[in-house]
């Protein structure tokens, strides 16, 4: 989203725009001059290839390391040093334990709808339909703020066991902080 078209979490486009002016009219259009002479100096061989080979310096440094024994982790998307592509990769997979659920998790989320069902006496089908009545509403809102907060379910995995909507478990989540 450098040039806002499209955003992108992983891009710091305030960082790269800093390198080419002040005023953010003026780093765009120097931002979209820089691009265009790149696109013209077509493929170069110094920016071709895999992460780790071009990081060290070309396949032949990378053999005479591992000739060495020394050997660093890499991944042929990431350029940068063994311990950057750990730590990126490490991060990466923080995020996905959160973004995919346990199946613990998943199965306490149902135990806690069941049994909360069960107190208020509200079927489980009742809680997922579309049903308005303020009963079952109160509880979607509550159990909704306790999958999300306290068993840290993604709001997608809780819109799925709750019959809502993502946005709907995100505006119950937002107006609850």
């Amino acid at each position: 989203m450098v040039l806002g078209r499209r955003s992108n979490d992983w891009q710091d486009r305030d960082s790269v725009l800093q390198w080419f002016g002040n005023k953010e009219g003026e780093a765009r259009k120097a931002y979209r001059e820089f691009v265009k002479e790149g696109l013209n100096q077509g493929r170069r061989p110094e920016l071709v290839g895999g992460g780790l080979v071009r990081s060290l310096g070309g396949w032949s440094v990378v053999k005479a390391r591992r000739r060495l024994g020394v050997r660093q982790k890499g991944d042929e998307r990431i350029v940068g040093s063994g311990e950057f592509v750990e730590h990126l990769l490490e991060e990466a997979s923080q995020r996905i334990q959160h973004q995919i659920p346990s199946h613990d998790v998943v199965y306490r989320a149902e135990q806690e709808i069941r049994a909360a069902c069960h107190r208020e006496n509200i079927t489980v089908a009742a809680l997922r339909s579309a049903s308005r009545r303020r009963s079952v509403s109160r509880l979607r809102a509550h159990l909704a703020r306790k999958l999300v907060h306290e068993l840290g379910l993604s709001l997608a995995e809780t819109a799925r066991q709750l019959g809502l909507s993502t946005s709907a478990i995100a505006q119950i989540v937002r107006r609850s902080q």
